[in-house]
């Protein structure tokens, strides 16, 4: 899982952005599960129980305990653009490929970022004198190299009195009006992206940025940033205090910066696996629609990404191989993706949906996201289709429908379930601003479970879902057989439930 976007528009609410599409084109596909009341879940149970049995925890663990296997070969982790991410989707096409499944690579570039040591910040006034600077940070894909030169702010709107808060400084060239060529710009954070102010920088000429936090609510600590592409100078992020010493140093005359960041940044090459079970026989025309579920399968380099997010490959991989030993043949088609660089942006589902024509978009009716299934201290977490659970986007029209699909699978069989937000960054995001439905599964990360959450799902309170994301510990002796064994149960449901069609008038 990835950190969270920003939100856009779309229509006359707050919504999500990207093509606004009608809602009668999601909506209908999935209009007879919500058109009487709830599921009958008696019916619904029984229609999914034999993927639901031949589905099991065991099945999952296989998979697990081969992504392990690679990423142990291979340097620790899967992270996109390595030989583990290579050998994890050829392990996976192979095993699909073997079931019957068509299976497609779906090859694209990607930004690449790797640092090589901490940053390093100093400054000295032409007194003698050295502001202060607390821990710096690295913006992923900034530029390497060691600068020593004069430190010059940019619109910092820090006029005395004026409170601080998000900051136009840099957002647009002509703050850099007057900017002196080798300079290391002083810049603060907010507005626009990162991305915006280090490139308007970089064509002023400046040899290097620093970005300080705006210093608005929990804004004022070191942050870690990220640019949208490779940059050529070094950029780096530091807390608000030490902008504002730096700032007035400058005031008081000439400051000397020495800056250096060590990293490797650049483009590499990646794929998405894409599969399919073959039809004996098509429809005539675009009546199939398609059912597309998903989960990423590169890791961070910091680790083997086990429960994040081969639990959530792992689950997909083992419902697609049952759906073909069992035979089912759904009214729907059943699309099975494994995205790639999900860790660094959502590049291969972004890719993915960029690559779809309108009339391929518009028959993908549902698109279920599982991200990290196996969290220690989890909960069983539904993604939120119909904004009941606090967040401020409205999902796209039929995502409330694919929400109720799971609550009711967890009611019907006595467990406790939640919605949780949609912000969170995962490859679900760039489906819903096609305006396409979207659902999923989710069962934890780095926030801490409350007293309320443990009393719902069990576990402890006070420590996080998961204490291992991101990180070397986020091994398959880390993961929780208890929620991949719930969690894999309701995904089968939830997948086989949408892709049958609903008889008419039901």
């Amino acid at each position: 899982m990835t950190e969270p976007m920003e939100r856009r528009t779309c229509g006359p609410r707050a919504g999500w952005g990207g093509p606004c599409r009608p809602a009668r084109a999601v909506a209908a596909a999935l209009a007879l599960l919500v058109a009487s009341g709830p599921v009958d879940a008696g019916s619904s149970l029984e229609a999914t129980e034999d993927l639901r049995r031949a589905v099991t925890a065991d099945g999952v663990f296989r998979h697990l305990e081969t992504f392990q296997a690679i990423a142990d070969r291979n340097g620790g982790h899967r992270a996109a653009g390595s030989a583990g991410y290579d050998q994890s989707a050829a392990y996976v096409a192979q095993r699909l490929r073997a079931a019957g499944y068509e299976v497609e690579f779906q090859a694209f570039d990607f930004p690449y970022f790797e640092e090589l040591a901490a940053p390093t910040l100093a400054a000295e006034t032409k007194a003698g004198g050295a502001p202060e600077i607390g821990a710096v940070r690295t913006l992923a894909y900034s530029g390497s190299g060691q600068v020593t030169a004069s430190l010059q702010p940019v619109d910092l709107g820090m006029a005395p009195g004026e409170p601080p808060g998000p900051s136009t400084s840099g957002c647009e060239a002509a703050d850099f009006e007057g900017f002196e060529p080798g300079r290391i710009a002083l810049i603060r954070r907010g507005t626009c992206t990162f991305q915006t102010k280090v490139e308007n920088a970089a064509a002023a000429g400046a040899a290097g940025v620093v970005i300080f936090n705006h210093g608005l609510g929990e804004a004022v600590g070191p942050f870690r940033g990220r640019l949208a592409e490779p940059a050529d100078i070094p950029a780096v992020g530091v807390d608000y205090a030490s902008g504002e010493r730096l700032f007035a140093a400058t005031r008081a005359g000439p400051v000397e910066v020495r800056l250096t960041v060590e990293a490797r940044s650049g483009w590499r090459a990646t794929r998405n696996v894409i599969a399919e079970l073959p039809r004996r026989q098509e429809p005539e025309g675009d009546e199939l629609e398609t059912i597309l579920v998903g989960a990423h399968l590169d890791g961070v380099a910091a680790g083997p990404g086990l429960n994040d997010n081969a639990s959530g490959a792992a689950v997909v991989l083992e419902t697609a191989l049952q759906l073909a030993a069992l035979g089912i043949v759904p009214d729907h088609r059943i699309r099975f993706a494994f995205w790639g660089a999900e860790e660094v942006g959502l590049v291969g589902s972004r890719h993915y949906v960029d690559s779809l024509s309108a009339a391929e978009r518009k028959r993908i009716v549902a698109v279920l996201n599982f991200d990290m299934l196996g969290s220690p201290n989890y909960g069983r977490y539904v993604y939120d289709g119909d904004g009941s659970g606090g967040d401020s986007r409205r999902p796209p029209p039929g995502s409330a429908a694919i929400e109720r699909v799971f609550l009711d699978y967890f009611e019907a069989v006595g467990l406790a379930a939640a919605p949780t937000d949609i912000r969170a960054g995962s490859d679900h995001l760039p489906f819903a601003a096609a305006g396409i439905a979207i659902g999923g599964l989710y069962a934890g990360s780095l926030e801490t479970k409350t007293d309320e959450q443990a009393a719902l799902f069990g576990g402890i309170a006070g420590r996080p879902h998961d204490p291992c994301y991101h990180r070397a510990c986020d091994t398959v002796e880390s993961i929780s057989r208890r929620a991949i064994d719930e969690l894999s149960d309701a995904a089968a449901h939830a997948i086989l439930t949408l892709a049958l069609k609903p008889a008419t008038g039901a």
